[in-house]
């Protein structure tokens, strides 16, 4: 065998020792290679009496590698990649020999779903064995087995709520939730998992055991489905229905845990699949992660940006507040987009004044209203009042009399249509900065530091991202219809256009 990642040896008892190779820590497409052949010759030596899993440089440091996820074209290439690795590590689980993962310094995710896949685990008794969890809502699921098994191992609500966290647990918390099975001193490893070998010549995961049954895992049970239902909305309500990653986690441990593990499986491979073709994923991943960010913005530019950003985003609330929109229709809109607040809200914490930098000729009933505010004292979040009420600074309700300035129209857009406003103004505004400062010569630059630095919805990738993957075209027409109805800032400046179709 002639492998790159993975390093095959046994011992003098014949035991199998797989050692992965820290030269390369990304799953791609020759780490999964590497994997079957490695499975494959093992499940055709009938000697092997178990295997040991270790990492040469003392981590399980293994992620995904999101190039190679992103370059596969379709539905059937992505399936069959990802399925072909995790039915192999399967075979591996199902062989009947114990399989022992030895546990030392950093594992993320990659290097736990391998690590699942053992009969018995033993973590080094070391501060710097640590498991990485980090929020996968701006990223991707697991792909190999993580949703099917983490929650057979540890539960169903221990498991979502560090799928969806940022915590590194040490061994000892590993150990506590049952992640683990054993720590003992990194000198004792080997021995203690050449000791479980021989002492279980015959192994099986408990979802592969007949006579083993954990009723806690039924998602129908009247104690799960309530905890799936109550936990979907609180996750909805805080990712508003832009993470889709997040709903693929619910669905795959919901789902899959209603069946088999090789059903399971299946559910999950599923899933995954749709959710790296998501435009919304592609884009946080492209601008977040895989953008190596050389250039760096001046602070004094990032500070001006922001504030044109959050005033025009703010002036934009109020206009819609001058056409007849009700103030909970905006507020909402902006929170559904996932800015970090309302229009309204922003307004306030500047003070309503700031929506006066951003008005034009066309804007006088804007300006009337904030003059009118000023003279009963709502100047925004410093005096308490402004188009909400505060309690010492903590926001209450929105101001009850605010209907008594501005009536609500009879009849309302819907929150979709508020919602596409909102976003084309700000995306709008952001295009009319980027051309203002000749300092910024790179969009991906640009997109990086609005999603990072200023507060523009995450889930966009960024607003040339953006543009660019739901469609330069269209986004021109709506704009163009925009500016003959609302205004000359809906306007797109040709030099925008030009750099959103040179890449």
């Amino acid at each position: 065998m002639n492998l790159k990642n993975i390093k095959l040896f046994f011992d003098e008892d014949n035991i199998a020792n797989l050692s992965l190779q820290s030269k390369n820590t990304l799953i791609n497409e020759v780490f999964i290679n590497d994997f079957i052949e490695t499975i494959d010759f093992i499940y055709n030596n009938k000697n092997i009496k178990g295997i040991i899993i270790s990492s040469d440089q003392n981590h399980y440091n293994y992620d995904y590698d999101l190039d190679f996820l992103l370059s596969l074209k379709n539905s059937k290439s992505i399936f069959d990649t990802i399925t072909k690795l995790s039915k192999s590590l399967r075979k591996l689980e199902t062989i009947g020999i114990p399989i022992v993962s030895i546990i030392k310094g950093e594992i993320k995710l990659g290097g736990l779903e391998i690590i699942l896949h053992s009969h018995y685990k033993i973590a080094s008794k070391d501060s710097n064995t640590n498991f990485y969890f980090k929020n996968m809502k701006y990223s991707f699921t697991p792909f190999i087995g993580g949703t099917q098994r983490l929650p057979r191992l540890i539960g169903i609500n221990e498991s979502i709520n560090l799928f969806l966290s940022d915590k590194i647990l040490s061994a000892e918390e590993a150990l506590e939730i049952n992640l683990i099975d054993e720590i003992v001193d990194e000198s004792q490893l080997i021995d203690k998992a050449k000791k479980h070998i021989i002492q279980n010549p015959v192994s099986l995961q408990n979802w592969d055991d007949n006579k083993f049954k954990n009723t806690k895992l039924n998602p129908f049970s009247s104690e799960n489905l309530g905890y799936f239902i109550s936990k979907i909305a609180s996750l909805h309500a805080n990712t508003v229905n832009h993470y889709p990653a997040v709903k693929i986690l619910m669905s795959s441990i919901y789902e899959g845990l209603n069946t088999d593990i090789n059903s399971g499986l299946k559910i999950e491979a599923r899933h995954f699949t749709w959710l790296i073709q998501n435009i919304e994923t592609r884009s946080m991943i492209e601008t977040a992660i895989l953008f190596n960010k050389k250039e760096k913005i001046r602070e004094d530019i990032i500070s001006e940006f922001k504030k044109s950003f959050e005033e025009n985003y703010a002036a934009e609330g109020v206009r819609l507040l001058i056409n007849g929109v009700s103030a909970a229709l905006i507020e909402n809109a902006g929170k559904r987009l996932d800015f970090k607040a309302g229009p309204l809200e922003i307004a306030d914490s500047l003070e309503i004044q700031c929506v006066i930098n951003q008005l034009d000729s066309t804007d006088a009933a804007v300006a009337s209203l904030i003059r009118s505010m000023q003279k009963i004292n709502r100047n925004g979040l410093s005096k308490n009042k402004g188009f909400y009420d505060y309690n010492e600074g903590i926001k209450c309700n929105i101001w009850p009399s605010l209907t008594e300035l501005i009536p609500e129209s009879k009849i309302q857009p819907s929150v979709e249509e508020v919602e596409t406003r909102l976003l084309y103004s700000s995306i709008n505004n952001i295009f009319f900065n980027y051309t203002k400062y000749s300092a910024i010569q790179n969009a991906e630059v640009c997109d990086y530091m609005l999603i990072k630095e200023i507060g523009f919805p995450f889930w966009t990738g960024g607003p040339f991202n953006w543009v660019r993957k739901y469609g330069i075209e269209y986004f021109c027409k709506k704009s163009n219809e925009y500016s003959k109805s609302f205004g000359s800032r809906f306007v797109i400046n040709q030099d925008i256009i030009k750099i959103l179709k040179s890449t």
